[in-house]
């Protein structure tokens, strides 16, 4: 059909479009209509849709399905990818499509399974440090955070490349600019599985020919050195992660110097890739070395005053700059659990040119604690202890707990009060009253304590060298002595005057979970016992440990403990005074107080002096160790331990390692058991035995 349009005169245009847009919408309906008529005459039936079932396996073969992380079209079932499957190719041209009949039938088979397949992955032709690159790889590698999950050919087709490119981009960061990759899919039919290969070919590794940093002889000293701090040099791998944190460590160094304000530039970094090398330049103000001025403390920051910050501060006015101080400080305001969030700024002193002043903001953290536990001990029965604490009742860092314990073997309530930083860093104050029941094999006592402690506190953070500790004690006690009760006594009132001290060192490497060092304790306590009798004694206790380490997750632990009572016999003293030995913390696969001399109903009467032996080896597999055990040890009630008639106890213990320390579960059985006595002991607790 043809159409003839003739033009009008502009006058006309408004009235004509209108008339003329009718028409042609009438003639646009009509020939629809016409054109629709003409295809449904010549329309054949559609073709039953057909889909391909592998009867012997039981599952469908449509490759049509819906997939879930598809993200690309579904191939072609009759086209293969070259770049990777079959025949190895480069991971970002593509070549053409050489793979036999065969081979397609194959991939065919593969790409249409629903069920999706498991694949490994392999990488050949790393440069040195090997493993360095392949954990690095694994971080950016997709194909390996899905590892194990079940994909189709698709899936793994759109992997490869992306894992080809991050493959090849890691090495090239690392100094391997010339560095390529290729890829390889292999599909197992028979083993429902693919084998993915990558071939890596590094080439040369580029080199520093020049490294300079100008701008750091202007403040240099021989004592500073800053022209020998920056950790990049010539003959340096140009490795791009290197030089970031070479940058970072500049400027971490510049304000452990003095140097708060230094201003650092971009480096510019030069490569020649025809020679395989690389240069660097950098240009550095350092400014003028500074030294400490005043804390200024935001208005609203709570609930530390500028005055306690200075008693935890290592650094005071006038002390040379170093940034290592102020994360100190940082470390340590964190510590106290007060706030959650502070900021400490260096900002210039605006009448001193050389003086830094600190400026600090915080936020206040929930300062009320409700906590509670639940455990289990042979001899101690099974133990609930609940507390509630506010941090900062009695400022600053007063601490007050109210508790309360409920158990099978002890019941009893007391309140404390811990002033931490008192006075000085890490000095703690503590005071505290108690009302106990405690039910043990020795004795039964109803105790009242009031205490006093003044100590050098040591912490998972800050674990320090030398540790000490002063203290008082008064102590009201209604005890009956189970190992004497049974010949008409035992049973009597004591008032106990004490004055515990406490000096240690501590060389290791952990806490919770030493792996090398020693550590050596002595305690001694002269203490005066009233009512019943007056005695007058001193109790003290010497503990040694040291820890080798064997090789790797491999770690020697040995233990000894000695402990004498001097100045009277332990029967003149209280049930709850006196040494017993066995249990978690003494000898393992024994009963608490268990070991030593009993009476004829097996009740332990105490003694006057102990001596203990451990040695373990602990062995770590991730997360997890063993520990195979033994202990050894005994009772004497001569003033010094003989060293005779020790009794074994042997067993395994499981670890379970967490961020802040292991997980610990102790079997144990005697050696020699005798008459009586129990064939398991379980023992469980945070941290490593000793």
């Amino acid at each position: 059909m043809t159409c003839f349009f003739r033009p009008f005169p502009i006058k006309e245009a408004g009235f004509l479009k209108k008339k003329r847009q009718k028409h042609v919408a009438s003639w646009v309906i009509a020939a629809t209509l016409f054109l629709t008529y003409i295809e449904a005459g010549k329309a054949k039936p559609p073709p039953q849709k057909n889909i391909m079932t592998d009867n012997s396996k039981g599952f469908s073969m449509a490759p049509l399905d819906n997939w879930s992380d598809l993200g690309v079209d579904w191939p072609d079932l009759q086209k293969t990818d070259s770049n990777t499957e079959g025949d190895l190719s480069p991971s970002v041209n593509s070549k053409a499509d050489n793979q036999p009949k065969s081979s397609k039938s194959k991939i065919s088979s593969v790409s249409e399974n629903n069920l999706g397949y498991h694949y490994t992955v392999k990488i050949t032709g790393l440069p040195p440090r090997e493993h360095t690159w392949q954990s690095s790889f694994n971080g950016l590698s997709t194909l390996y955070m899905t590892r194990r999950k079940r994909a189709n050919i698709a899936q793994i087709r759109r992997r490869i490349r992306d894992d080809s490119e991050n493959l090849t981009a890691l090495l090239q960061s690392g100094g391997y600019y010339d560095a390529s990759v290729e890829s390889r899919l292999t599909p197992i039919i028979e083993k429902h599985k693919v084998v993915i290969e990558f071939k890596v070919n590094a080439g040369q590794l580029y080199r520093f020919t020049d490294v300079k940093v100008n701008g750091l002889d202007k403040e240099d000293t021989p004592q500073l050195g800053l022209q020998k701090i920056y950790p990049i040099h010539k003959d340096d791998p140009v490795d791009q992660a290197a030089i970031i944190s070479a940058d970072q460590d500049l400027e971490k160094q510049l304000g452990h110097l003095g140097f708060p304000f230094a201003q650092i530039t971009q480096p510019d970094i030069v490569v020649d890739h025809s020679n395989f090398t690389g240069s660097l330049v950098m240009n550095v103000e350092t400014g003028k070395p500074q030294k400490f001025g005043e804390i200024i403390l935001n208005k609203n920051s709570q609930p530390l005053d500028t005055h306690h910050l200075n008693e935890i501060a290592r650094f005071h006015p006038g002390t040379p700059y170093d940034s290592v101080l102020l994360d100190d400080l940082r470390r340590a305001v964190i510590q106290t659990s007060l706030v959650s969030t502070i900021q400490l700024k260096p900002v210039p002193d605006p009448d001193h040119p050389n003086v830094t002043n600190i400026a600090i903001t915080t936020e206040k953290a929930p300062l009320h604690t409700i906590a509670g536990t639940v455990g289990y001990g042979n001899g101690e029965g099974v133990r609930s202890d609940v507390s509630w604490t506010h941090r900062n009742m009695i400022k600053p860092e007063g601490a007050v707990t109210f508790s309360g314990i409920l158990g099978t073997r002890d019941q009893g309530v007391g309140a404390s009060l811990r002033q931490g930083n008192k006075g000085a860093r890490d000095h703690i104050l503590s005071s505290s009253l108690s009302v106990l029941h405690t039910k043990r094999r020795a004795y039964d006592a109803r105790t009242a304590t009031l205490s006093a402690s003044f100590e050098r506190e040591t912490n998972i953070i800050w674990q320090k060298k030398w540790v000490w500790s002063i203290g008082g004690q008064f102590i009201g006690s209604d005890e009956r002595d189970n190992g004497y009760y049974t010949y008409g006594a035992g049973h009597h009132q004591y008032l106990i005057a004490a004055l515990p001290g406490q000096l240690g060192y501590d060389s290791s490497d952990n806490l919770l979970n030493p792996t090398k060092g020693f550590r050596l304790s002595a305690h001694a306590s002269p203490e005066i016992s009233f009512l019943h009798k007056t005695v007058p004694y001193i109790r003290t206790q010497i503990d040694a440990s040291g820890y080798q380490p064997l090789g790797h997750n491999i770690v020697l632990a040995g233990r000894v403990r000695m402990g004498s009572i001097i100045g009277s016999d332990s029967s003149d003293l209280a049930p709850s005074r006196r040494y017993y030995v066995g249990g978690g913390g003494s000898v393992r696969g024994f009963s608490y107080q268990a070991i030593g001399n009993l009476n004829a109903n097996r009740k332990p009467l105490g003694g006057s002096s102990l001596a203990e032996f451990s040695i373990e080896t602990r062995f770590r597999f991730g997360d997890l160790g063993l520990v195979p055990f033994l202990d050894a040890g005994n009772l004497y009630t001569s003033t010094l331990p003989r060293m005779s008639g020790l009794r074994l106890g042997t067993g395994l213990g499981l670890r379970y390692y967490t961020s802040f320390g292991p997980m610990r579960v102790d079997l144990g059985t005697p050696l020699h058991r005798h008459a009586g006595e129990n064939r398991i002991g379980v023992y469980v607790s945070l941290g490593q035995a000793f």
